[in-house]
């Protein structure tokens, strides 16, 4: 009897195990697996994110080469500028993106009250101001005599 129900055990056990694993073990069979080629819209999307990750990242470097004394204050002060001015210029372009975007491409951004921007002439990107000190020419205090 003990025989029986060991053997009964082992069966249910082995056809749970494979009844589980079935799924896993069958081939999938896909019709095609390659992936959509990105449409123009998506494509000039996938440019602008790219723009602005590239300019955010230089300007990343720059602020730690600098930190760093990797670079001078004068190398510093001259590359900061246009790359700050980069970086605003591919944000704009990304909400100006988003703004023609309609609300099933884009659900969770809400539309952003104001006027369109004019299309006549292009947007005079507003002047940055340099940090005054710049990061690390702060003064720094005079260490306490010992006595």
């Amino acid at each position: 009897m003990t025989v029986v129900a060991i053997v009964l055990g082992v069966v249910v056990a082995a056809g749970a195990v494979l009844l589980v694993a079935w799924p896993f073990l069958r081939e999938p069979v896909a019709a095609d697996d390659r992936l959509d080629a990105p449409s123009e819209g998506e494509a000039h999307w996938l440019e602008l994110l790219d723009e602005r990750d590239r300019v955010l990242a230089a300007l990343k470097e720059l602020e730690f080469d600098h930190r760093t004394a990797k670079i001078g204050d004068e190398d510093y002060r001259s590359q900061v500028g246009p790359l700050r001015r980069s970086a605003a210029a591919a944000l704009r372009a990304i909400d100006r993106y988003r703004a023609e975007m309609t609300a099933y491409e884009l659900p969770d951004l809400p539309a952003e009250p104001g006027p369109p921007p004019d299309e006549g002439t292009p947007p005079n990107p507003a002047p940055v101001p340099e940090p005054y000190p710049p990061p690390d020419e702060a003064d720094i205090p005079a260490p306490a005599p010992q006595e």
